[in-house]
């Protein structure tokens, strides 16, 4: 019976040694370089300039103007989009709907696993039925704007995460 207990402790010893946890009790998260509210307006500007370029090269739109307003328009709601939910789940804590905690409360990047998801789901439909009609092919206008999408989702997310660092 000894032995058991004896293999016993030292199994369990042996695994907190190995997988410590880490509690950061009593303590908030701050931002040590720069939040990702600052970096935004780069990476709009980033994404925009892609992605236009990505729909009248590859995608062969005739109209430059027209597609880069529709652009804007659609990055726009794909930006602001995670944002307007995220501050809608601070109203129990912050008493009232806080677009600034949405942007600076907790270890929140832009760009998160679900992200480009959203950013599929809300950007392509905007483009693609705004723009079919000044396409020359409508399978390349549809694959120019899900590739570039993809592209530039990445791009910013790898870019976020070397200019924002955080720490508890």
């Amino acid at each position: 019976m000894e032995h058991k207990s004896f293999k016993s402790a030292v199994w369990a010893g042996t695994f907190l040694f190995l997988f410590p946890s880490i509690v950061y009790a009593n303590s908030s998260w701050h931002w040590v370089t720069a939040s990702p509210m600052k970096v935004l307006p780069f990476a709009a500007a980033f994404t925009i300039l892609i992605e236009t370029t990505s729909v009248i090269k590859l995608g062969r739109v005739t109209d430059f103007k027209k597609a880069f307003y529709i652009i804007c328009l659609a990055n726009l709601m794909s930006f602001i989009a995670p944002y307007l939910e995220r501050a809608y789940r601070f109203i129990p804590t912050s008493g009232g709907y806080s677009i600034f905690a949405a942007f600076n409360k907790g270890p929140y990047y832009i760009v998160l696993a679900g992200y480009l998801i959203l950013t599929i789901a809300v950007e392509l439909p905007i483009v693609y039925f705004l723009l079919r009609k000044d396409s020359v092919n409508r399978k390349t206008l549809l694959v120019s704007i899900l590739l570039s999408n993809i592209v530039t989702t990445l791009l910013v997310a790898v870019c976020e995460r070397i200019i924002c660092v955080g720490q508890w």
